[in-house]
């Protein structure tokens, strides 16, 4: 494999984790593949923070049943495009059952962290859908989906079409071409 892979010492792990940023939790290892331009993070929680929520009520819940690993993509590292691996529990909600835990940093189900949608909604409101593509190489259709769940959840969201203000279409095929 072109890159390399290694376990980290607590220096290197204290300065990935400051580099992620993602508040509450550490980075334990990563993977660099120089060949794809690609970075691999992957995290769990920091010590003590242990305040899961149910992802359908939002109840704090301390049975925890299982870990499991989710992988998201974030924004990219330099000219490294970046994967978090993240470790998350399955949780056993007194009202809800088996669910899993509520992350701030993941929003949805979809593969890609907040600020990544974000940064793809942030693009979309000044181009149109098919340029914000390419560059964050993604299909259209998903830039379009992430356009919309990031308009959601925008105070007075949903007015503008990617790179296109005004429409209060919902969908991103209005306007513009894309």
């Amino acid at each position: 494999m072109a890159g390399y892979h290694t376990p980290i010492g607590i220096d290197m792990q204290a300065d990935w984790t400051k580099v992620l940023g993602w508040p509450g939790y550490r980075v334990y290892d990563y993977q660099i593949d120089e060949a794809r331009r690609h970075l691999t993070l992957r995290v769990r929680r920091k010590r003590g923070n242990r305040k899961l929520t149910c992802s359908q009520c939002g109840r704090r819940v301390h049975d925890i049943r299982a870990v499991y690993e989710r992988t998201v993509r974030d924004l990219p590292c330099f000219e490294f495009q970046s994967t978090v691996v993240v470790e998350l529990y399955r949780i056993r909600c007194p009202d809800c059952g088996i669910r899993s835990e509520r992350s701030e940093q993941l929003p949805s189900k979809a593969p890609y962290s907040k600020r990544f949608e974000d940064a793809v909604g942030e693009a979309c409101e000044g181009a149109a859908a098919r340029q914000v593509a390419r560059r964050m190489r993604l299909a259209q259709s998903t830039v379009r989906a992430i356009d919309l769940r990031y308009l959601g959840g925008k105070p007075g969201g949903g007015n503008h079409v990617c790179g296109t203000w005004g429409s209060t279409r919902s969908t991103r095929g209005s306007g513009r071409s894309s």
